[in-house]
Parts: structure tokens; sequence; C-alpha cells
């Protein structure tokens, strides 16, 4: 079985264990061939707040910043407050795992949900901490969601959007 069709397997069974959000059938199971590319099963759900915003922390976060590993993490979160509802994640998942997964910077994007979810960090400033929408400046730089951005981290903005 190679490294990343086990990662595949240790966060989907991570995510079914602990009754996050995760289901998925078991009619299309991930191949464990050497050069075969890893596939998520087909029917694969996750809707957990935790894994979802995890991923926007490890997609977004190019930099080893806690700040800014929290900040994106509060920002995903109030945007599924807001939106009432968490989206499906589990392409992103899938896509996240199939390309130079890092467990390290995984972990690092769950720690970072966690200490906001817990309350145990509290993103400063307040125009961070009432953020619902995170955007690339480097793609949006003409927006005008981003001319409106009170919060710029790197290469970030964090905007409330009604």
């Amino acid at each position: 079985m190679s490294a990343l069709s086990s990662s595949l397997y240790l966060a989907l069974g991570i995510a079914t264990a602990t009754g996050i959000g995760a289901t998925f059938s078991t009619s299309s199971p991930s191949t464990d061939e050497p050069g075969q590319t890893v596939r998520a099963p087909a029917a694969l759900v996750i809707t957990s707040p935790r894994i979802c915003a995890a991923l926007e922390v490890y997609t977004l976060a190019n930099e080893n910043d806690w700040g800014l590993r929290t900040t994106i993490a509060q920002a995903v979160l109030n945007g599924f407050n807001d939106a009432g509802r968490v989206p499906d994640c589990a392409a992103g998942v899938s896509a996240a795992l199939a390309k130079d997964f890092s467990p390290h910077r995984w972990q690092l994007a769950l720690d970072a949900v966690d200490a906001v979810v817990a309350g145990t960090y509290s993103v400063s400033p307040d125009a961070c901490a009432r953020a619902n929408t995170v955007v690339p400046l480097s793609t949006e730089a003409t927006s005008p969601v981003v001319a409106r951005a009170r919060c710029v981290i790197y290469d970030l903005a964090f905007v409330e959007v009604h």
C-alpha cells in the first residue's frame, strides 16, 4: 500500500470513526497498486466544519504563521455560520491527499481550527475576527471585495461580506 493510499485511508477512517460528517460508499474503492492514481470513493461526502475549515487552512496558509492559520480558520468558520451550512469539501480533501500531502501541515491546520473553536486562541484585530471570506490578493486584486478589506495578512485579504 502506498503512503498516499495509507494517508487517504487514515483520513477517511478518522473522519468516519469520529462521526464528523464523512460518509462514503464502498462501491468505488481507492486503488493500492503502485503507479495508480489514488481516488476517493465516488460517494464520499465531507461536511464537517472542522475538516472543511482545516482544508482551507491547509490550502491557503502558505506561510508558517500561527496567526495566519487561525485567522483563515476563523474566517472560514464564520462563513459556515453565516451560510447556515458547511459545503461538501470531499473533492478538496481528495485533491489535497493526492498532491504532495503533508501530514505535518495538515495537523497544523487542524490545530488552528481546534484552537479557534475551543476559544483558546482569539483572532485579532476585530476586522480579522469578523471576516467571513478569504480572498487571495494575487488573483482578485481588482475585486470590489478586496477593496473593502480591513485585514490583510501576507497575500490574503480577510473580508466581512454580507
